[in-house]
């Protein structure tokens, strides 16, 4: 049965309490000398023997549109509801942008003989992106009466995904340079992807009709149910060991080498995520092409204090959409990422850095730019410092370490500490934890 998905999978993986978006750049991290920094450049070298990462979560948020308190208010209040915070009227007209990612690695080792490492891991992502008008926003969060006799834009770029990534990957030691690469086999489990984006909707100041019109089609495969948004659920429990090899495959392959100028100068740069995931299982595309007219209602019924389910906003839209199904396979390119970057050996104990970073994403530019400063108390304990700025978010102070006992080493990162300790109040948010068995 149809199910009006564009809008209700953008409520729920932007709005909902339960559901958050991340993003992927990872500055600290790029500068720390532990086996996860591979995941920005695979021809970074251990100086252990073996390495086993423990099971572990980073997760990053970043969004242009201000940070989430201030855009929704007493979203956890049964009483009052979802409330549209002081943010959204300064929300700009368009290209508002949620971007991030959601990463739970099971399990990352790294075994080195001589000069040469090779790597094994498994890593499950959700990946979000969503580009939206000021429009689209208000019409859920205050309704469409503000827009009677009024033809509003929606357009939109959508794309959820969520897949496993089996990774391996190799690095070798040649003299001053160092190369590697890690090639990726991916399975996808869920994803929701605009295709074309065109549509718009007038509210008749006469009869209060609501006409749908433009040229839309979204993609959409996977597991997760959307017939009972009632009791919907993303744990990661509902998925069984068979949705690690799924019909949706795909690969990507990282690139990258570092080069020792002289003993204080180091120089790299690395691409990654070149590939894409090919969508087969469970597909279908949902189409709509010109006008659909029919009775109207007020769309600030999604969030209001009334008793009106879900569900039955579902059958709703269902009985009033006249969007058509098909079945057709499709693809999806991953997002690409560049790290250019340098480190200085100031001394014995410290090391300062920069970085350049870029991502293309569905036709969106994500630059970073960072700088660093890492010094070693000992052998046990590291910490590091970094500034970033990227748009909309131009000063992000980060901290991170590594503590290193015995067999044992122990780290984390965020790239802005405020956001790391109050995600709700922030529009970037970048946290990485893990704990390392060394050999």
């Amino acid at each position: 049965m149809f199910k009006y998905r564009f809008f209700i999978l953008s409520a729920f993986f932007v709005f909902c309490n339960n559901t958050v978006t991340f993003s992927q750049q990872q500055v600290g991290l790029h500068f720390m000398d532990v086996w996860q920094a591979s995941k920005t450049n695979p021809a970074y070298i251990s100086d252990s023997t073996l390495v086993v990462a423990l099971p572990g979560v980073h997760l990053n948020y970043y969004n242009t549109t201000g940070d989430f308190n201030s855009l929704i208010v007493d979203y956890l209040n049964e009483e009052q509801g979802i409330q549209p915070g002081q943010a959204l009227s300064d929300l700009p007209t368009a290209d508002n942008i949620l971007r991030g990612i959601l990463e739970v690695e099971t399990f990352n080792i790294g075994y080195r003989f001589g000069n040469i490492q090779l790597g094994l891991n498994h890593v499950q992502k959700t990946d979000t992106y969503l580009r939206f008008p000021k429009t689209l926003a208000q019409l859920f969060l205050e309704g469409n009466g503000q827009f009677v006799g009024q033809k509003i834009n929606l357009s939109h770029d959508m794309h959820l995904t969520s897949y496993n990534e089996f990774g391996l990957s190799g690095a070798i030691k040649l003299n001053k340079l160092n190369v590697g690469a890690r090639v990726k086999f991916l399975t996808g489990i869920a994803n929701a992807s605009v295709e074309k984006d065109e549509i718009s909707l007038f509210t008749d100041d006469d009869v209060y009709q609501l006409t749908i019109d433009g040229d839309y089609a979204l993609d959409a495969s996977g597991l997760v149910n959307v017939d009972d948004l009632d009791n919907f659920n993303l744990s990661l429990s509902t998925f069984s060991f068979n949705d690690f090899f799924t019909e949706n495959i795909g690969l990507a392959i990282d690139l990258g080498v570092t080069y020792e100028v002289n003993e204080k100068l180091n120089l790299s740069a690395s691409v990654l995520d070149l590939g894409k995931i090919n969508w087969k299982k469970n597909v279908t595309k949902y189409v709509n092409k010109g006008a659909t007219t029919y009775d109207g209602f007020d769309f600030s019924q999604f969030i209001g204090n009334d008793s009106i389910s879900f569900s039955n906003v579902l059958d709703t839209l269902q009985n009033t959409f006249n969007f058509s199904e098909e079945s057709e396979s499709y693809s999806t390119n991953m997002p690409v990422k560049v790290y250019l970057s340098g480190t200085y050996q100031l001394n014995e104990k410290t090391q300062v850095g920069g970085l350049l970073y870029y991502e293309n994403y569905r036709g969106e530019h994500f630059p970073v730019l960072g700088l660093s400063a890492n010094t070693k108390f000992k052998k046990i304990f590291n910490v590091g410092a970094t500034y970033s700025a990227r748009k909309n978010s131009f000063f992000n102070l980060g901290l991170n370490f590594a503590i290193n006992y015995k067999a044992f080493q122990l780290f984390a990162s965020a790239d802005n500490v405020v956001g790391a300790f109050q995600p709700y109040k922030s529009s970037n948010v970048n946290f990485r934890t893990g704990l390392n068995l060394l050999f």
